[in-house]
């Protein structure tokens, strides 16, 4: 089983791929307990042990935070240096790129916002004053709520190459510039 320290780098290195994303501590973490609300409710299966608290500014892996505490606001840049996403299953991957492809576009304060929402495991727990929020109410909610998956679809044609008439050198030397 994947640690929640490989999720964290799976996440931070995926952000990082791009120049105009990111990834802070706070976005981090909401991100990783997304990941564990669709494992929860696919699969019936945790994708990592640590347990999930309710905090102020939401749900958190006090390990994540306790690790990345000293940056702040600022983004996390850098994986660790051991992390492979070999340890991670073709089905966590696609959880976890899932997450990202319906997540990953909002800032930490949006992901916040998400969280605060009526009725959800962070609402119930923070509420109810429990530290812990539970696995159970966090299936529950994602099975309510479930993420959209991600399918390539196995009828469409692979194009290796476009038909000449399909080509304007005048028009597509002003495009082929960018490249």
């Amino acid at each position: 089983m994947a640690t929640v320290f490989d999720i964290a780098n799976f996440f931070i290195d995926l952000a990082n791929k791009t120049d105009d994303d990111y990834i802070t501590n706070l976005k981090l973490n909401k991100l990783i307990y997304y990941a564990q609300g669709v494992s929860l409710a696919r699969r019936d299966k945790t994708l990592f042990e640590e347990d999930i608290e309710a905090w102020k500014y939401g749900p958190v892996i006090p390990s994540i935070y306790q690790k990345y505490k000293e940056l702040g606001k600022m983004p996390i840049q850098e994986t660790d240096e051991n992390y492979t996403p070999e340890v991670f299953t073709a089905q966590e991957i696609g959880i976890l790129l899932d997450v990202m492809r319906e997540f990953g576009i909002f800032t930490g304060g949006k992901l916040v916002s998400l969280t605060h929402a009526p009725d959800t495991p962070w609402s119930k727990s923070f509420n109810n004053n429990e530290r812990i929020i539970s696995n159970k109410d966090i299936k529950s909610y994602f099975i309510n709520h479930p993420v959209k998956e991600f399918r390539l679809k196995k009828d469409i044609p692979l194009v290796k190459e476009l038909p000449k008439e399909w080509y304007d050198p005048n028009e597509d030397s002003i495009w082929e510039a960018y490249l």
